[in-house]
C-alpha cells in the first residue's frame, strides 16, 4: 500500500480569481517496503498533480501524513488539576492560556495522553492557520489522517535533543520543547537544555559550536537518505510520541473499517439472543405459538447468516447451547438479558466510526468489558452521558490519546 507524506513549508493563503492557494510542500510517496516511488517539492497545482482523488489508496486518510512547520506549532506542558480525565480535559484551555499572547478561543489545543497527577504534552496552533491548511487539501480532495509537528517526530527523551540543519537555520527539539533558531544562536538554544546526546540531522556541529556547550554531550550525525528530510520524518513516525492535531472539530472522517465490522457481529450475536430468548418467553404463554414459529425461523436464519462456515443447530435448544458458548455463559444459566441490554444499548450510541476491538461479559457481575476505539476524548462524554440516562453506569478503565483517536477500555454495568 502507497503512503502520502507532506510536509508544509508555507501557510495556505488563498488566491484571488479562483486560482487555488499559495502553498509550497514537499512531497514523498513511499511503499509499505520501504521504497520510495517519488518525492520532490511543489506547488498547489502541482500538487493537484499527484495527490489523484480516483487513486483508492488515497481514500484512506490514514495514507495521508502532513508535517507542519515547527515555528507554527507551540509545544507546552500543562500541570491541570483534576480527578478524572474529563475534568482535566475540560480545564486544558485555562491552563494552556498562560502560554499564548492572543486569545485562547482563536487557537486550537490538541493533546496528548491524560494521567491524573501527571503533567499533559499540548500542541497549540492558530485555528485561522489550521483551517487554511485543510480548506486547501479539502479542495484538492486530499484528506490527511494525521497533522503532526515536523519536531515531534525527531529523536529525543531525557537528556536527548535533535537539530535539524537546514539552510542558515537549525530546528531544535526535545521531549517536551522545539524553537527554529537561526545557526549563530544554536548554541545558546541547546545551553539552556540539560543534555547527554545530540541528534545532528542534514548538517554538523561544527568544532567551535561543540565548545560553546555546558555540557559534553555525544553527537551523533545523521546522513539522510537522496529523498531527503521528508523521507527520514516518514521513517521515524513509527517510533516517535507524537500529537496529532486533527482532533476534536478537525478530526478527519474515517471509511467504514474492519473493526465496525467486528461490533455489527457482536450486535448480531446481541440481535439473535435476544430472538431465542422472544422464543423463550412465547413458549412460557407469553404470545401465540404462530408468534414462536415465526421468530424459531428467523433465529435459525439469523444463525446462518451470521456463521456459514458452520452446520446448522439441529433444536433451539442446541441453538441455544451455541449461543451461551459464543457468549461465554454457563449452559445452565439464562441470563443473556443482561448482555442483550447493555450491549444493545451501547451499540444505540457509539459512533459508526469508531472501532470495537474487544468485548467480553462478565455474568457474576453483570458486567460489560468494551475495548474500543473512539475518534475523540469528547466522545467519552457522550457516551457516559447518554447511557447514564438509560441508567447505565460507565467507568472508564483507560483512556489513552493516539494518532487514530481516542483508545478506550471502559466496563458498562446497569447502575444499582
Amino acid at each position: 500500500m502507497s503512503r502520502l507524506f507532506l510536509r508544509v513549508l508555507s501557510e495556505a493563503n488563498l488566491l484571488p480569481d479562483d486560482e487555488g492557494y499559495d502553498l509550497t510542500v514537499e512531497w514523498l510517496i513511499k511503499e509499505d517496503d520501504g521504497s520510495v516511488r517519488g518525492s520532490g517539492t511543489t506547488d498547489y497545482r502541482g500538487l493537484s498533480d499527484i495527490a489523484d482523488p480516483n487513486l483508492d489508496w488515497l481514500a484512506n486518510p490514514d495514507n495521508t501524513v502532513v508535517y507542519l512547520p515547527s515555528q507554527f506549532v507551540l509545544m507546552v506542558s500543562c500541570q491541570v488539576p483534576g480527578r478524572n480525565t474529563t475534568q482535566i480535559r475540560r480545564a486544558l484551555a485555562f491552563a494552556a492560556e498562560e502560554f499564548v499572547a492572543s486569545d485562547i478561543e482563536l487557537m486550537h489545543i490538541a493533546h496528548g495522553e491524560i494521567k491524573p497527577g501527571t503533567a499533559v504534552l499540548c500542541n497549540i496552533i492558530s485555528h485561522s492557520v489550521m483551517e487554511n491548511w485543510l480548506a486547501c487539501f479539502k479542495s484538492l480532495q486530499v484528506n490527511p489522517g494525521l497533522f503532526v509537528s515536523e519536531s515531534a517526530v525527531l529523536p529525543n527523551g531525557p537528556g536527548v535533543a535533535s537539530v535539524l540543519f537546514e539552510n542558515d537555520t537549525a530546528l531544535v527539539a526535545s521531549s517536551n520543547q522545539a524553537a527554529v533558531v537561526d545557526r549563530s544562536n544554536l548554541t545558546f538554544a541547546l545551553n539552556t537544555l540539560e543534555l547527554s546526546e545530540i541528534y545532528a540531522i542534514n548538517g554538523e556541529l561544527s568544532e567551535i559550536e561543540r565548545g560553546q556547550l555546558d555540557t559534553n554531550p555525544t553527537v551523533e550525525n545523521v546522513d539522510l537518505s537522496p529523498a531527503g528530510v521528508l523521507d527520514y520524518l516518514a521513517d521515524q513516525l513509527s517510533s516517535a510520541n507524537y500529537i496529532n492535531l486533527l482532533q476534536e472539530r478537525y478530526r478527519p472522517v474515517r471509511p467504514k473499517s474492519k473493526s465496525t465490522g467486528r461490533w455489527q457481529n457482536v450486535g448480531g450475536l446481541a440481535a439473535l439472543w435476544l430472538l431465542i430468548a422472544l422464543v423463550g418467553l412465547i413458549a412460557q404463554g407469553w404470545w401465540s405459538n404462530s408468534q414462536a414459529d415465526r421468530l424459531e425461523a428467523q433465529s435459525f436464519a439469523f444463525y446462518e447468516s451470521a456463521f456459514p462456515n458452520e452446520s446448522q443447530p439441529s433444536s433451539l435448544e442446541q441453538l441455544r447451547r451455541r449461543m451461551r458458548a459464543k457468549l461465554g455463559q454457563n449452559s445452565n444459566d439464562d441470563s443473556g438479558s443482561a448482555f442483550v441490554g447493555l450491549t444493545a444499548q451501547f451499540a444505540n450510541i457509539i459512533d459508526r466510526n469508531s472501532q470495537v476491538d474487544s468485548l467480553s461479559y462478565t455474568d457474576q457481575k453483570r458486567e460489560l468489558t468494551i475495548e474500543v476505539m473512539l475518534e475523540s476524548y469528547a466522545e467519552l462524554d457522550v457516551i457516559k452521558d447518554k447511557l447514564a440516562r438509560n441508567g447505565v453506569a460507565v467507568e472508564v478503565v483507560s483512556a489513552e490519546q493516539v494518532d487514530a483517536g481516542a483508545r478506550s477500555r471502559l466496563r458498562v454495568r446497569y447502575s444499582q
